[in-house]
């Protein structure tokens, strides 16, 4: 018997036409993440939206990312919800967006976390989500939160946690960031402002609101008041001191927090003092100055150590030089510039912008290295675009493309690389950044189009590469 048609099988390498949402193991462990490939995609993009105020977490088990973000149409808070293929409400049906609160003109600077937690003991998992943002009408801090356990038919609770006294000269709930700590309690750090007026003096400052349940000392106009615990961190009489506020937790559960001084135009970090003797106005708190000059410290992002040999970490804005700026722990003193001698800074790249004009966002991978999405608008002749900066060592190399080289180094260390970009329409007025739990990146940003006048949601997501067969006859 003859053999008319000899089949051999041989794998050769193809991109998979598509992307791949699922969080799994790599099908290459030799690419790293920092590789891989990224697809551009719009999740809210009705002629009704107005895109502003985003936020990203990603689901600690499924993988799925979660973004909140602010309707300046409808004045409302949303939440997108990465979702099975298809089968999502959203402009783009891989997504499900849920209206979250409408009463008034609430959600902005929106802030979104995601954990899981065992209500019982040896029970299920249960998914938590928790958004802070602020009410504009009542010029107040709100609280928006999804239990899974308690509210399994998708509701969502909302609550006001802190309302400013003096409804037409002060603020409550500005630049929210919250996190959920090792409790699975949200805690919330914002900015609150005093303009001055014939009955008030003014003032600027940052807070920290935490949810203790039951017996804390309260917070003005809090819907549920023995629930919340308010504590003013540092203060001053300039009223933008305390805002671009972000924080964080140590590996070990401590509450780190960063933030604008505007008074000496710098960047903050204040975290407990071990002696009660604190130099931030509440003694409770250490604040040390990391960078200063000019304004530096602007829409600041905050990293906290997640392990042992992890560190802080600080993603900047600098507007009076246009420079997206990198702060590091370093430990001894270190010659990079930093107010702080145990701090390196580091300038990644000019983006241009002004203080009323720019956003970013800072995450580390799973590896280590800091994945930094901004807007760059560097290009007068050009409207803003997305871009990501990561260190050259990320990619494998040792010199990058953009920013000034550090003290003892002779180029520079940053790698920059745009991610969305066109004649037609700003990118990135708004912009979040989040790993899942493989390492694949999804940044969610504003776009901003003028021929179409409105602004809408989209997200850059990494894929792993996948492998198909190919057989020849």
């Amino acid at each position: 018997m003859k053999i008319k048609h000899l089949l051999s099988i041989i794998f050769v390498l193809a991109l998979f036409a598509g992307s791949i949402n699922v969080d799994a193991a790599s099908p290459n462990n030799a690419i790293p993440p920092a590789q891989l490939p990224w697809s551009i995609k719009y999740v809210d993009n009705t002629s009704l939206s107005d895109v502003d105020h985003v936020s990203i977490a990603h689901h600690p088990s499924t993988g799925r990312a979660y973004i909140s973000y602010y309707d300046a149409k409808d004045f409302s808070l949303w939440v997108a919800q990465e979702t099975d293929r298809g089968t999502g409400n959203c402009y783009n049906k891989d997504w499900i967006c849920t209206k979250v609160d409408s009463t008034g003109d609430v959600g902005l600077y929106s802030s979104i976390d995601v954990t899981t937690y065992r209500p019982i003991p040896f029970g299920a998992f249960y998914t938590l989500i928790g958004v802070s943002y602020y009410d504009l009408d009542n010029r107040s801090l709100k609280y928006a939160e999804f239990d899974q356990y308690l509210n399994p038919l998708n509701q969502w609770t909302i609550s006001t946690v802190d309302q400013s006294e003096f409804i037409l000269t002060e603020s409550r709930g500005l630049y929210t960031s919250m996190k959920f700590n090792l409790d699975k309690d949200p805690v919330i750090g914002y900015h609150a402002r005093q303009i001055a007026s014939a009955v008030t003096d003014p003032y600027g400052a940052v807070k920290i609101a935490k949810y203790v349940k039951t017996g804390g000392t309260g917070c003005n106009g809090a819907s549920h008041p023995g629930a919340w615990s308010c504590v003013l961190i540092d203060s001053n009489t300039t009223v933008a001191t305390g805002s671009h506020v972000s924080i964080d937790h140590t590996y070990e559960g401590i509450l780190q927090i960063a933030f604008y001084d505007a008074y000496d135009g710098s960047l903050v970090f204040a975290r407990l003092s071990s002696t009660g003797y604190g130099s931030c106005t509440n003694t409770d708190y250490n604040c040390t100055t990391i960078d200063d000059g000019g304004s530096r410290g602007q829409y600041v992002s905050l990293h906290s150590p997640k392990s042992a040999t992890d560190k802080i970490r600080f993603a900047y804005y600098d507007p009076g030089d246009g420079k997206l700026r990198y702060a590091e722990y370093i430990g001894v003193a270190s010659g990079y510039n930093c107010a702080s001698p145990y701090f390196g800074c580091q300038v990644v790249g000019f983006v241009g912008g002004t203080p009323s004009y720019f956003a970013l966002d800072m995450t580390v991978d799973n590896q280590g290295y800091p994945i930094i999405a901004y807007m760059d608008a560097s290009d007068d002749m050009w409207p803003a675009r997305l871009e990501i900066a990561r260190p050259a060592a990320a990619y494998g190399q040792i010199v990058g493309n953009c920013g000034e080289p550090p003290p003892g180094y002779l180029a520079p260390v940053w790698t920059c690389k745009v991610l969305d970009a066109d004649q037609y329409s700003h990118k990135a007025g708004s912009v979040g950044v989040s790993v899942s739990r493989a390492g694949l990146a999804t940044v969610a940003y504003s776009e901003d189009s003028d021929y179409y006048n409105r602004t809408t949601l989209k997200v850059a997501q990494q894929h792993f590469m996948t492998y198909l067969p190919l057989i020849k006859k």
